[in-house]
Parts: C-alpha cells; structure tokens; sequence
C-alpha cells in the first residue's frame, strides 16, 4: 500500500477536478456496501481504470480487516478472467 508521503493526500480537489494519485477521477461507475467505484483516468498514459474508493471512518474494524485481507488477495493474482490490482492509495481516511 502507498504511503501518504508517495501519496501526500490519496484524494486532492482542485475545486472541479478530483486525484487518487497519478488518475484524475471522471464519473461514478457504482456503489457497494464498502464504497464507491469511479472511472480513472491516468494523467500520463490516459488509460482508463476503475478506482474504488473506500472511506475506512465508515468501516468497523472487521469489514476494514476483510478489504485489507482481499486487497492482499489480489496482489497475489494473475489470471486473464480476473480483474488486476495495479495500485493501491491510503492516507488516514481513504482507500
């Protein structure tokens, strides 16, 4: 998982625009019971990704646990039919 110094702030607003490290956030794509899934774009390459967000204050600490669990998880996979984790953001608040 990033640091907050590699992160410095896993979200910054620049009054209109909103940044999870390198991907500028674009519209809502879906919500879930542990967060919120938006479209990302990379401020370099301009691929599209799907970022999900999660607001940790809003967890108990076992659900906030099984993400941490699920995200150690998808690390670990590589398979064509499996979505890929390519990067993961924290800061106190967010993930």
């Amino acid at each position: 998982m990033g640091s907050e110094e590699e992160v410095h702030e896993a979200m910054t607003s620049d009054q209109t625009c909103l940044f999870v490290g390198p991907y500028k956030l674009e519209k809502t794509l879906g919500k879930g019971q542990t967060g919120l899934v938006k479209l990302g774009v990379h401020c370099v390459t301009g691929r599209k990704m799907a970022i999900k967000i999660i607001n940790k204050e809003k967890l108990s600490e076992s659900v906030l646990q099984k993400v941490e669990r699920e995200i150690a998880i998808m690390k670990l996979i590589e398979h064509p039919h499996i979505l890929h984790l390519y990067d993961v953001y924290e800061n106190k608040k967010y993930m």
